[in-house]
């Protein structure tokens, strides 16, 4: 099923994107719209699937985060992986992914120790075989 979007909906999603607790009456404002006409597309857009789910964004001062690269073994079943996965503690987001490496993680944690003690219990997952770690030093957006 092909998504419908028009530009004015990318325009009500970068606005959204950027935060997503402005009024719908400033967004309408921002793309040329009334306030029910944008309630609508972004109701139109929830329905869709396009937008999943509105949240926040923790202040990097406040948890370590990191992308956590697996590999799986050839005889593990990827489904049972993710679902051991998505019961860990601080798993933020979960992509299978194609090459070399089969999984990819961001992964949160209130400190390095914590962080550290959540991969080891991702390492002894079945079916994981390899860990790549990388800490997010800084985020750009």
């Amino acid at each position: 099923m092909a998504l419908k979007i028009d530009e004015k909906d990318r325009q009500i999603l970068r606005i959204l994107q950027e935060d997503s607790r402005t009024p719908n009456e400033l967004i309408g404002r921002k793309v040329g719209l009334s306030e029910a006409a944008t309630r609508r597309r972004i109701k139109n857009l929830l329905k869709q699937g396009i937008i999943r789910r509105f949240t926040i964004d923790v202040a990097e001062s406040q948890t370590v985060s990191a992308l956590v690269l697996l590999s799986l073994s050839p005889q593990a079943n990827i489904e049972k992986v993710v679902q051991h996965l998505l019961k860990q503690e601080g798993i933020e987001s979960i992509w299978e992914i194609s090459g070399e490496i089969d999984v990819a993680l961001i992964i949160g944690a209130p400190d390095i120790s914590s962080l550290n003690s959540r991969i080891d219990k991702i390492r002894m997952v079945a079916g994981v075989t390899k860990t790549q770690t990388c800490v997010v030093l800084k985020k750009r957006k």
